[in-house]
């Protein structure tokens, strides 16, 4: 049943709880309505499920998910726009919300406060400089392994990887023109032709050539003094190593929930860009 009225404020679809605590953290209280969709990849569709609720009256809305390994990403701190865009969504600057978190000063902030309560058991914190030096040390050694990740993610040939389609017309409910066995066995041949020639685009020699460029990329000096691991890592494996480097047992889904809602949203332009939109 449609609703009769729209909504006092824009709609603002993400992934998951993390990102919704940390949506709340960075747009102005009143301004948007926060909807977590379950994931990146039922995003479009569960807008458009949500939407059709509202008939023609539709709300303003948009949507903010990670950028994961989907794009690479730009010089320049932005949010990114998912293509095609047909729909507001926008991918985060850096590949994840955790990204956001690994920060020297804000885990020394998490450490402080928590280490009077009775169920710690890390001690007083390390010093900021400390913290620093230990997420560079965890960055260089990931280096290898986001090379491989990134080498993967290259190989797709579109915004996923290929699949078989199960119809040649635009979906369940939409009839072809002739229904005859062997016109439709000449559809599903041309289907399959398109599928194999997307998949013959993936080779072991290609993720060779591309996982070799990223080590190299990754290798780079200057690669660790601008600090582009923040960027271009994945900040859940980050958060994960670094973890490990600095005390045994360290929760990180404890630090990222936390993190979400004490984060300085002044710090990362493509947050404050975020900001403005729904403002």
């Amino acid at each position: 049943m449609a609703r009769v009225t729209a909504p006092s404020s824009r709609l603002v679809f993400c992934e998951g709880d993390l990102d919704s605590v940390l949506l709340h953290q960075i747009i102005p209280a009143g301004k948007a309505e926060i909807k977590a969709t379950g994931g990146k990849h039922g995003m479009r569709a569960f807008i458009e499920g949500h939407l059709f609720g509202y008939g023609t009256n539709q709300p303003d809305y948009l949507g903010f998910r990670d950028r994961d390994f989907d794009v690479e990403p730009p010089d320049t701190p932005q949010l990114i726009r998912l293509l095609p865009a047909t729909k507001p969504i926008w991918m985060s600057y850096r590949a994840c919300v955790e990204s956001y978190f690994i920060d020297s000063q804000l885990l020394y902030k998490y450490w402080a406060e928590s280490a009077d309560g009775p169920k710690w058991g890390h001690g007083a914190p390390p010093a900021v400089e400390i913290i620093e030096e230990q997420i560079l040390r965890a960055a260089r050694e990931l280096a290898e392994y986001q090379a491989i990740r990134w080498a993967l993610a290259k190989l797709k040939p579109d915004a996923r990887w290929p699949e078989v389609e199960t119809t040649w017309t635009e979906g369940s409910g939409h009839l072809p023109s002739s229904l005859a066995y062997d016109t439709c066995l000449v559809k599903a041949h041309e289907l399959i032709d398109g599928f194999v020639s997307q998949a013959s685009k993936v080779s072991v020699a290609e993720l060779d050539d591309q996982a070799t460029a990223y080590r190299d990329r990754f290798a780079a000096e200057d690669f660790y003094s601008r600090r582009l691991y923040l960027i271009w890592y994945h900040g859940k494996d980050l958060l994960v190593h670094l973890s490990r480097r600095l005390t045994p047992n360290f929760s990180c889904r404890h630090y990222a929930s936390w993190a979400a809602s004490h984060i300085d949203v002044n710090d990362h332009p493509d947050l404050r860009q975020l900001a403005e939109m729904c403002a």
